[in-house]
């Protein structure tokens, strides 16, 4: 699914129109009572209890900052797999197509040329959701790659 990368107990990864964020967690909690999670167009927010501290209700701050690019609030999610401790957020991109380097602002992106093999990763996804009946899992780009968000007037799905 591309470049993936982890930073502060949190690994993600990219498609052409979602960022997809997995946060570990404790055990055994309780999606509506144990977790909080605010997700703006700019910014997300998680919040979780940990098991010891189920019955006081504190909430400790598992991630708040800023986003690397714009996601549809309306549109992202996340879910709580309570037997393995893992919440997963899907943030639906604003721009599809557009190649994030991380997904928080100010922790590490991925290097130059990690970065380009996504480019070229997602511009192939996108003429493969623009044209289903066309096989693009061998082809290659080659030279400079354009962003999958613009090139030739953006994603078309129609």
């Amino acid at each position: 699914e591309g470049v993936e990368g982890g930073h502060g107990g949190y690994e993600w990864s990219q498609n052409v129109e979602e960022v997809n964020v997995v946060v570990r967690c404790s055990t055994g909690l309780n999606a509506k009572r144990n977790v909080k999670c605010v997700i703006r167009p700019n910014r997300v927010k998680l919040e979780a209890t940990s098991c010891s501290r189920v019955d006081k209700e504190e909430f400790e701050t598992l991630f708040d900052h800023e986003l690397v690019g714009q996601v549809k609030p309306d549109e992202s999610f996340w879910t709580l797999d309570s037997k393995s401790g893992l919440i997963s957020l899907t943030l639906q991109k604003f721009k599809e197509g557009e190649s994030w380097s991380g997904v928080f602002q100010g922790h590490e992106a991925i290097s130059v040329q990690d970065r380009e093999s996504e480019q070229k990763r997602l511009l192939l996804e996108r003429f493969q959701l623009e044209h289903p009946g066309f096989d693009f899992s061998g082809a290659e780009v080659n030279g400079v790659v354009p962003d999958a968000s613009t090139f030739m007037g953006g994603i078309n799905k129609s």
